[in-house]
């Protein structure tokens, strides 16, 4: 048979369709590029904001419409809203996440492992012949963030097991993958669950630093409480990115406690001092929500004065969705949809100047970068701090690592550069 996968939400989704593609072509179906050519479409959603919500369906539809295949929807949205996903594809092909990883079986039966196909299965660049690899390592969340659904759709916190995470990175090693990156809910909570309940994710980071020869490791969003003194000294190890995603969402101590944050403003305020001590190479990004019930503008100053103090290299910035099921959903004080829009783009715009002087003060320098996308002799691609990067050359950079002048920043806001190598 022939597949096709598709994702909409965060890099856990991608690492999961890059996982599931494997999976079909070690019991020997084709992973295909088109969505046309397919027998089956799989749809990994979200349903982390309405729009997320919306763009599941919208994506499901598309297939829908404009393939002959059948549509496999799963993922966090199917989960959440069982029925409204089972009336979109049939509650035969709408798959929750406790089923996702079964789904080859689901659809096609069960094989022995004589049966499964090994040479050519072979991983490759990612579903999306992509330079980077995302490798889920935990799943689940324990927090209880009163805006969030993602307990209900994923579960308690679950780790895979340090063996399967290597085995999975050498796996992505031996098909020429130059990055991985390391995913899940709360990724920070990584060992927790595992027998001795002692391990934490900075384990995880050394034993794949120890026990692979890949030329990068990234570690993807990371709660602030998760960030310790013994991750941070992984960074003295080059392969490690020097990229952290820590999420604020609020600057306001109010709106923290309403969010039901286990943490203050306080509390990242200092772990940011942290981060500058223990390892000052690393550049911050984080995740804003506005909005959120009870925000008034005295409390979204907060926030805007907040985010102005910190160092950080950019973001991204939420507005405030009501998800059934949340307790935020039931909050009182809610934010005009005007006012939630105005604050968006005035925290975007704080952000992006954040980004810019970060930018500029590249330029006249050298650095590594992961080329991933061309089009046309343009290529695009990554520094290890997590900037992107845009050259034009007459080889084929495609999946390779050079050291680069950075030249400029372009009109779209992405660095220019020239190959120094």
């Amino acid at each position: 048979m022939k597949i096709y996968l598709d994702m909409v939400g965060c890099r856990l989704n991608q690492s999961e369709i890059e996982k599931l593609a494997l999976d079909f072509r070690m019991r020997g179906h084709e992973v295909v590029t088109d969505p046309r050519a397919a027998d089956y479409v799989i749809v990994n959603t979200c349903c982390v904001t309405a729009k997320a919500c919306a763009d599941s369906r919208k994506v499901i539809r598309r297939y829908q419409r404009d393939t002959g295949a059948r549509v496999v929807a799963t993922g966090c949205y199917v989960s959440a809203f069982t029925q409204q996903a089972a009336a979109l594809v049939g509650e035969d092909l709408s798959i929750p996440n406790k089923g996702k990883e079964l789904i080859p079986q689901h659809l096609f039966g069960h094989m022995s492992d004589k049966s499964l196909v090994s040479p050519s299965a072979k991983p490759e660049l990612g579903a999306r012949s992509r330079t980077r690899s995302f490798i889920k390592v935990q799943d689940g969340c324990d927090n209880y963030c009163t805006y969030c659904l993602t307990r209900i759709a994923r579960g308690k916190s679950k780790s895979v097991p340090v063996e399967d995470v290597i085995w999975q990175a050498r796996q992505a090693e031996e098909a020429g993958v130059k990055e991985i990156v390391l995913t899940g809910v709360q990724i920070g909570s990584w060992g927790k669950d595992l027998p001795g309940g002692s391990l934490r994710i900075a384990h995880l980071v050394r034993k794949l630093l120890e026990e692979t020869s890949l030329p990068r490791l990234r570690i993807s969003s990371i709660e602030p409480w998760d960030v310790d003194e013994a991750l941070l000294a992984c960074f003295n190890n080059e392969r490690l990115c020097p990229h952290l995603h820590i999420p604020l969402q609020s600057g306001s101590e109010s709106i923290l406690h309403s969010m039901a944050r286990p943490f203050s403003a306080a509390d990242y305020r200092a772990l940011m001092r942290l981060v500058q001590i223990k390892a000052p190479t690393i550049q911050v990004t984080t995740d804003l929500l506005c909005g959120f019930p009870g925000e008034t503008d005295e409390l979204f100053n907060e926030t805007m004065e907040f985010v102005t103090e910190m160092d950080f290299a950019g973001g991204h910035v939420f507005k405030f969705s009501p998800m059934p099921g949340t307790v935020a959903a039931r909050m009182p004080e809610k934010v005009q949809e005007k006012i939630s829009q105005s604050r968006s783009q005035a925290l975007r715009d704080l952000l992006q100047q954040k980004t810019t002087r970060k930018q500029q003060a590249k330029v006249g320098s050298s650095a590594k970068i992961l080329w991933e996308h061309s089009r046309e002799g343009t290529f695009q691609g990554f520094t290890a701090d997590y900037f992107r990067v845009r050259t034009t050359n007459d080889k084929n950079l495609a999946n390779s690592i050079s050291n680069a002048l950075i030249t400029g920043i372009s009109q779209d806001g992405v660095l220019l550069a020239e190959i120094l190598d």
